[in-house]
């Protein structure tokens, strides 16, 4: 039973040590990040400058959806498609 245990264990150590590594930054206090990433540059979003989240424009819009009592929606959103979460297919 120990066996068992220890060898899974092994695996699932190797397994994530494969796929995620520690972000190669250094903070203001000059220790190096804790934070993990898959990135292949290895750095996490925080110290990575090309890093740019979602599919998002410069500034917020409102919704262009409309309501299921045909009234425009009143969310706002600063995706691409102008649309909110509730208005989005993904």
């Amino acid at each position: 039973m120990i066996k068992k245990t220890m060898v899974i264990g092994v695996m699932c150590v190797s397994f994530l040590g494969i796929s995620q590594i520690q972000c190669d930054g250094t903070t203001k206090d000059s220790v190096q990040c804790k934070n993990i990433t898959k990135s292949e540059g290895g750095l996490c979003h925080l110290h990575n400058p090309d890093y740019k989240k979602g599919k998002c424009v410069g500034k917020t819009v409102v919704c262009s959806g409309t309501t299921k009592k045909n009234k425009p929606c009143k969310n706002k959103t600063k995706d691409l498609s102008g649309l909110c979460h509730n208005h989005r297919n993904d």
